[in-house]
């Protein structure tokens, strides 16, 4: 039985002072109840240790995971029993001194140890804020990166990260949000609007984004990314920028491989495990059994087996597909022959 080498998304609250337009998390009822303390969390990565040991990378997500005050307590219990395990956080920006004190705090306990952390931004000025659902919401976000930008000088371990969700309310807004994430040296990621019961809670009624208008938009992340970084390291990219247009021309149909359920998990607040947050197939909860009997079980056995063949609702995020991108080494062979053919689109399109 193979065992995960990340666990994609480890969401400890459920809690959040965004009203995003994309995303119901923050309609959850009473949504701070029944998350784990931080005693739960130290002792479910001690008496899992073993069976985590290859883990090499986790995503701490909400909710809003800043509202945790203990998030650094957090981040320091799970670094004593995984200590080659670096940290990914999202967070909506709203508390810009919150952030940069917490993120110092965290960043003091990971002795070094990887930490990245990405502010979301959906748009500029009154877009982003219509996006977010907060009055002052975009001023906020610039804040909180501009606190981030200046902690990168003390510690070499931080990566900092622009990351946006694209709808057909703000696909048109990529590039300004692109030079904004380049006004301030950090990296730019995006995706489109993904749907799940068990985690955004959303319809995909909620979103009519077409691959069309985006073409254009993308290829210009492409060519950004390749004068970055050379072609050769921005071959993921580039691959990863033309499956969001394969996401959207075939809803549900996944056109790279997944390994969720084998390679990585989603962990929610209340302890369930799932393959990830779209597959609704719960395999256990690790208040009731240990990780490595939940990972030997009936239900994922079966739920591998759905994915693997493709009977999954699909889905484009990056906490999924990179792994799997990076992996794929005929495919991204295959994405370099176009980007050469076509040095204008670089293959995306």
């Amino acid at each position: 039985m193979k065992r995960p080498s990340m666990i994609a998304n480890f969401a400890v609250t459920y809690r959040c002072d965004s009203r995003c337009r994309n995303c119901n998390i923050w309609r959850t009822p009473d949504p701070g109840r029944g998350e784990p303390t931080l005693g739960e969390i130290e002792g479910l990565f001690e008496k899992n240790m073993r069976f985590l040991s290859g883990v090499r990378s986790i995503q701490i997500t909400g909710g809003e995971p800043f509202l945790r005050g203990d998030l650094p307590g957090v981040t320091a219990a799970i670094h004593s029993s995984l200590p080659r395990c670096s940290f990914w956080i999202p967070t909506n920006g709203l508390r810009p001194d919150l952030v940069g004190e917490m993120t110092e705090e965290i960043l003091e306990g990971l002795d070094g140890w990887g930490l990245g952390v990405s502010v979301s931004l959906d748009g500029v000025g009154e877009t982003h804020e219509a996006m977010r659902g907060v009055k002052g919401s975009y001023s906020l976000a610039l804040a909180t990166l501009e606190s981030l930008s200046r902690l990168r000088g003390d510690y070499a371990a931080l990566k900092v990260s622009v990351g946006m969700t694209v709808s057909a309310d703000n696909s048109g807004e990529i590039a300004r949000v692109l030079e904004i994430a380049k006004r301030y040296s950090v990296d730019f990621s995006l995706r489109p609007v993904n749907f799940s019961d068990i985690y955004y809670r959303n319809l995909p009624a909620s979103s009519q984004l077409r691959a069309t208008g985006l073409v254009d938009a993308l290829r210009l992340v492409a060519r950004s990314r390749v004068a970055e970084r050379g072609l050769l390291r921005s071959l993921p990219t580039l691959r990863y920028l033309q499956g969001i247009l394969d996401y959207l021309r075939r809803p549900g149909v996944r056109v790279q491989a997944c390994s969720a359920g084998e390679d990585s998990m989603f962990l929610d607040p209340h302890g369930d495990v799932y393959p990830c947050i779209v597959v609704g197939d719960r395999l256990g909860n690790v208040r009731e059994s240990m990780l490595e009997e939940i990972w030997s079980s009936t239900e994922a056995r079966e739920a591998r087996t759905k994915i693997k063949e493709g009977q999954c609702p699909g889905c484009w995020v990056e906490c999924e597909s990179y792994r799997d991108i990076l992996r794929d080494r005929l495919g991204l062979v295959g994405t370099a022959l176009r980007a050469l053919a076509d040095p204008r689109s670089l293959g995306v399109g």
